[in-house]
């Protein structure tokens, strides 16, 4: 290769590389935003509050209580923390998730007869749909406002919804108070290790969960 094609080829590979740093910002916007997914509010006959992020998703919930869509928030559990059973022995305690989601509705002025907490416990959202829509059939609700974190809300409104059927109408609401920004997300290093992590949740489910056998619980 003489001198000119030498220069031509670093010419283009430095074009191609001001392309792509140019780029990629919307790219990875792109990315980000695919992962939301919030519906526009309507009536429904419970509010579900996907257990995990505390506070955003209470304080969604209790806004929407608030406006008269829903007469009641619907609470789960997560599994006991390491530790927490030796923690009481040794007469400390500390409140879990619900508990605390259910001290801040009840101060912001959510009665406490509108709460109801579903039995069993939460390890992954898969879990949580199992053991929730079955809760939610018995009780015939069938039109739900699912209140979940922005990062996470579409893979939670496909498996809720792949997992409930035709029974049971979800409406994906992403809490306005996660801080999450679909547009700058790869700048924050927190933001960044839990976008490629949700992006590896989403394709097992939809590539291998999704599949899997009948339900554990959801079918009974």
């Amino acid at each position: 290769m003489g001198r000119r094609g030498a220069l031509l080829v670093t010419a283009s590979v430095l074009l191609l590389a001001l392309l792509a740093y140019t780029e990629i910002d919307p790219i990875l916007g792109a990315l980000g935003r695919y992962l939301v997914i919030d519906e526009p509010r309507r009536p429904a006959d419970a509010i579900l509050v996907q257990s995990g992020s505390v506070p955003d998703r209470i304080l969604e919930a209790v806004d929407l209580y608030q406006a008269g869509l829903a007469p009641r928030i619907i609470l789960s559990r997560e599994r006991p923390a390491a530790g927490l059973a030796v923690l009481r022995q040794r007469g400390a305690d500390m409140p879990d998730r619900h508990d605390i989601n259910v001290s801040i509705a009840t101060q912001l002025g959510v009665p406490a007869g509108a709460l109801a907490t579903v039995d069993g416990f939460a390890t992954s959202t898969r879990s949580e749909a199992e053991v929730v829509i079955p809760y939610l059939k018995h009780a015939g609700i069938h039109r739900v406002l699912l209140v979940t974190s922005k990062l996470n809300a579409r893979r939670a409104g496909l498996i809720f919804r792949t997992l409930a059927g035709d029974g049971i109408g979800f409406t994906v609401c992403a809490s306005r108070y996660d801080s999450y920004d679909p547009n700058t997300w790869w700048r924050h290093r927190v933001f960044l290790r839990r976008v490629v992590f949700e992006y590896e949740k989403l394709a097992v489910f939809q590539l291998w969960e999704r599949w899997r056998s009948p339900l554990t619980r959801a079918d009974k």
